[in-house]
């Protein structure tokens, strides 16, 4: 389990029922004030302002896995077996690269490294075989990174960009390494935290401004934030037992967005946590850091 706990009672709020199937990805988009988040399963793009107008919804030709900010104002998404690009505005999708991973694996996890580059990786679709990519998009080119993952998660990039966090989901383990934004990664990945048992697996993170890392713990029931040596500051209990990922936004940057799942939970589960697959509001005291654009 996890030592060092700071146990909080819930804070979280809900502001948008679902439910999604597999909530992910939500993105505070500073230059407009809208937040976005992703239904991978329905193959939905969300937005909405902070006090909920504005709400809209697009249908995506392919389940989107992660969305990040696009330097002329719309999207960049890793989704199906590729990377494209978003309108909201209009609803168009455009393809960059359609096939850069297997038909075995479908686009997860991705964010901005603090340098305007996407870093994005793969799922196995089984969920049983480390043969899911990563890759990182730089001006233009596409490059694959080295490790393979079963699910990778994450990314987060220290406040500096020099360091990078991520996860291979089913081992239950966060992991770090340096980071270059003209390299990549730089050194062997170590383990940052260990997760165990009941703690559920690590899934969506990023890193605020002081530079503690905030993760979603799926089948966890919660949401942790991180020191820098990987000791626990708080824990924050969530009233769903599948959080997926989250982001800061709001005015301030003081507030947690946090997305969920209801996906493969029976009918009985279901009714043990009825706001599985909404999305949730948190308001806290640390503040976060504005999502980089992606250069093109």
């Amino acid at each position: 389990m996890i030592a060092n706990m700071t146990a909080q009672k819930a804070l979280a709020k809900k502001i948008w029922e679902g439910p999604a199937l597999l909530g992910e990805s939500p993105l505070w988009d500073h230059r407009t004030g809208f937040l976005y988040w992703v239904d991978i399963e329905n193959n939905k793009l969300y937005r909405q302002k902070e006090d909920g107008t504005d709400y809209s919804s697009l249908d995506l030709p392919t389940p989107a896995g992660s969305i990040a900010l696009w330097h002329d104002g719309g999207l960049i998404a890793a989704m199906g077996q590729g990377l494209s690009l978003i309108d909201p505005d209009r609803g168009v999708v455009t393809a960059i690269a359609s096939e850069l991973s297997d038909d075995n694996c479908l686009m997860n996890d991705g964010k901005a490294d603090r340098s305007g580059n996407f870093v994005f990786g793969a799922k196995h679709l089984k969920e049983c075989d480390p043969v899911a990519g990563c890759w990182r998009y730089q001006s233009g080119q596409i490059n694959p990174l080295e490790q393979k993952f079963i699910v990778f998660n994450g990314p987060a990039f220290s406040p500096a960009g020099d360091r990078i966090y991520f996860a291979n989901s089913p081992t239950q383990q966060i992991m770090t390494a340096s980071y270059s934004p003209t390299e990549g990664i730089t050194s062997l990945p170590e383990v940052f935290v260990q997760l165990s048992g009941d703690d559920g697996y690590p899934d969506g993170m990023t890193v605020d401004s002081e530079g503690c890392l905030w993760n979603a713990q799926w089948d966890g029931w919660a949401i942790t934030r991180y020191r820098l040596d990987g000791s626990v500051d708080q824990k924050i209990d969530m009233p769903v037992q599948r959080p997926t990922s989250l982001c800061f936004g709001g005015e301030n940057l003081k507030t947690l967005f946090v997305t969920s799942a209801s996906t493969r939970l029976s009918p009985k589960v279901l009714a043990e946590n009825p706001g599985a697959g909404a999305l949730f509001q948190l308001d806290l005291d640390v503040v976060g850091l504005p999502e980089e654009t992606i250069t093109k």
